[in-house]
């Protein structure tokens, strides 16, 4: 999957408010559902019943392995 600007978008507003989860306006609704296919989001309701979109554990942990992965890359010993 390539990743488009709303793709990190969602990604980057998600993560920031990860207890809360977003909204988000109905153009981007398409990128969250590939997002969440991908495990990088999660669909919820709130209270309301309004679909809140949640960044993940499995999205977490991927985000802090590839820190790894490129950490060691780049690492000169």
């Amino acid at each position: 999957m390539e990743l488009t600007e709303t793709h990190l978008e969602l990604c980057f507003a998600a993560k920031m408010v990860a207890p809360g989860g977003i909204v988000i306006v109905d153009a981007a609704v398409p990128a969250a559902h590939e997002l969440a296919e991908q495990g990088w989001l999660e669909r919820r309701f709130d209270s309301y019943g309004e679909l809140v979109w949640h960044w993940t554990a499995a999205a977490e942990t991927a985000l802090s392995l590839s820190g790894l992965v490129v950490d060691a890359a780049t690492r000169k010993n």
